[in-house]
């Protein structure tokens, strides 16, 4: 695999914490607009990205500390 190649496989897998904050501003902007049908949905999402973002954050600090 080239450099390239893996810079466009990098982009194309947003991190959990950049997914954390997509979910995350999705929900405000459901809830700015009044989308109220939408919420429970895109709150079960923001959950499952903030298990996500934490098991990420648990991983890396473990092989930084191996």
């Amino acid at each position: 695999m080239d450099q390239a190649e893996s810079l466009r496989s990098l982009f194309a897998n947003p991190s959990a914490k950049e997914r954390l904050i997509q979910c995350r501003d999705r929900v405000r902007e459901a809830i700015r607009v009044g989308n109220h049908a939408d919420i429970q949905l895109l709150m079960l999402e923001l959950e499952q990205a903030q298990a996500n973002f934490e098991e990420e954050c648990i991983d890396n600090s473990k092989i930084e500390t191996t």
